[in-house]
């Protein structure tokens, strides 16, 4: 398999831990890569969130949906990558209001920050998301939101660290 060429103002390369990271823009050659990470992803969230998060990853559907991120101008997928294996994965999309009284025209919506077990504290998932912020800035966007588990506090403390805070809580009860 050959090495991703790296191109482009919103790549970053790092080097961790004696590993040199290239943080890019995916591929279609990343995704299978991506749909594993999102299935490990999903068999946390649901021990996070059970009455929310199923256990299964429907993988076919997960391939298409990041297919059409990478093909898309308002959506994009970031990886985390270690020559060809993908460490990490990050998906962002741009939301643009377009009614007179929306407070915020352009904001990203911040999704799918996946890692690799054997790849975490690294920075990995700080660099990805800081990757993201930049590619909503340079599309105008002026604010950004995300959603997460309550019970996850990693990634409380991951967010706030870059300057996200609690803006709005959710509920949920069984009937």
């Amino acid at each position: 398999m050959n090495a991703v060429r790296v191109r482009g103002p919103l790549c970053r390369v790092a080097c961790v831990r004696g590993h040199r990271l290239v943080l890019r823009a995916a591929t279609r050659r990343d995704v299978d890569a991506v749909v594993r990470l999102e299935h490990t992803a999903t068999l946390t969230e649901h021990r996070l969130i059970p009455e929310i998060a199923g256990r299964r990853l429907d993988a076919r559907s997960a391939r298409r949906n990041w297919r059409r991120a990478i093909a898309s101008s308002r959506r994009h997928l970031f990886v985390a990558a270690r020559g060809v294996e993908v460490l990490g994965a990050i998906g962002v999309d741009l939301l643009v209001g377009r009614h007179r009284l929306a407070h915020v025209r352009r904001r990203i919506y911040l999704h799918s920050l996946f890692v690799k077990p054997a790849a975490r504290r690294l920075g990995l998932a700080r660099r990805l998301t800081r990757l993201a912020l930049d590619w909503g800035r340079s599309r105008g966007a002026v604010q950004a939101r995300l959603e997460m588990a309550a019970p996850n506090r990693s990634a409380r403390r991951l967010y706030e660290s870059v300057g996200f805070r609690v803006r709005e809580m959710m509920f949920a009860r069984a009937l």
